[in-house]
């Protein structure tokens, strides 16, 4: 459940918002990989402070039915990447489905901000 009381159909621990806006205090890489995050979601025009976290939600939400690119298994479980296109790129959200139970509520465990170049004329 959302923090304003919506239903949605997926689990997403609070502290990613951390790596997906750039707030991440850990190793080196992870700190990278959280700036760029950062930078790459405000190019896709969400910004935290301007709703970011609300829409990412429901880009969350809408990648349930997006279309899937990828599968990896694990002994944990499944993850499925699918790609949510938005104006001038997309999301790659990856759902973890423990114990490979598809019929489970999926965690949201990362994002992969997609940046289009843009042709010049």
């Amino acid at each position: 459940m959302s923090e304003n009381g919506e239903n949605w159909e997926f689990t997403l621990k609070q502290s990613k918002f951390n790596y997906f806006f750039g707030r991440v205090q850990s190793n080196p890489r992870n700190q990278r990989r959280a700036l760029q995050n950062l930078a790459d979601l405000r190019q896709l025009g969400i910004d935290e402070a301007a709703g970011g976290r609300e829409r990412l939600l429901q880009i969350f939400q809408d990648g349930l039915k997006a279309p899937e690119t990828g599968r990896y298994f694990s002994g944990y479980g499944i993850t499925i990447t699918r790609r949510v296109e938005l104006s001038g790129g997309a999301i790659e959200v990856k759902y973890f489905y423990p114990n490979s139970d598809l019929s489970s509520t999926p965690e949201v465990v990362t994002i992969i901000p997609k940046i289009y170049r843009q042709e010049s004329d």
